[in-house]
């Protein structure tokens, strides 16, 4: 968020402000809408899910706006409250898919990374990453896509940087071993 937004919302919160609640929160809404819809669309894979899921989110945080204590930036505080609804909300629909994949044969030779489209490597990028668990793909995206530091992920999840580290770590593992599959199905065909 820039300083300007960051610095309105705590003149509001700190009663420097003579902005209307309204106008705050539609300051807020507009500046992190999309791309707090993008996080959540990303965890949950599911357009129907992640609009009920970023409608529950909003309303979170405009419920609880006044609890903002500035201890972390706005940004990690809505994205914190984002983080924990689609986890719950993973949880409460039985959507988290294990997959373990043996590569214990699977052979890194074969196709050239030119001879695979763009549209079909994104394609397995995305699908690699749906079969990982819950935390993994909140973690996975936060650190790859949105290239937060472990730090700021740390802010957002409640969980230690070692355990965000190993967490990633395996994320990665799973998702190089997915792609690597899908390179040696490609190749026999």
């Amino acid at each position: 968020m820039s300083d300007t937004v960051e610095n309105k919302v705590r003149d509001y919160l700190n009663g420097k402000s003579q902005q209307s609640v309204e106008s705050i929160y539609r300051l807020v809404y507009e500046t992190y809408s999309g791309r707090l819809y993008s996080f959540i669309a990303t965890i949950l894979k599911n357009k129907e899910d992640a609009h009920d899921v970023a409608q529950n989110v909003w309303e979170k945080i405009f419920r609880h706006f006044r609890s903002f204590k500035g201890d972390s930036s706005l940004y990690t505080w809505m994205y914190r409250i984002a983080y924990h609804e689609c986890i719950n909300w993973k949880k409460s629909r039985d959507y988290e898919i294990f997959v373990s994949y043996d590569i214990r044969n699977a052979s890194q030779e074969g196709i050239e990374p030119s001879e695979i489209k763009a549209e079909t490597a994104l394609k397995w990028l995305d699908e690699a990453i749906q079969t990982l668990p819950p935390r993994q793909k909140a973690v996975f995206t936060l650190r790859y896509f949105e290239e937060l530091s472990y730090e700021k992920i740390s802010e957002i999840t409640g969980i230690t940087e070692g355990a965000l580290k190993a967490s990633f770590h395996h994320a990665m593992g799973k998702v190089e071993n997915y792609l690597i599959k899908k390179l040696n199905e490609n190749k026999y065909q």
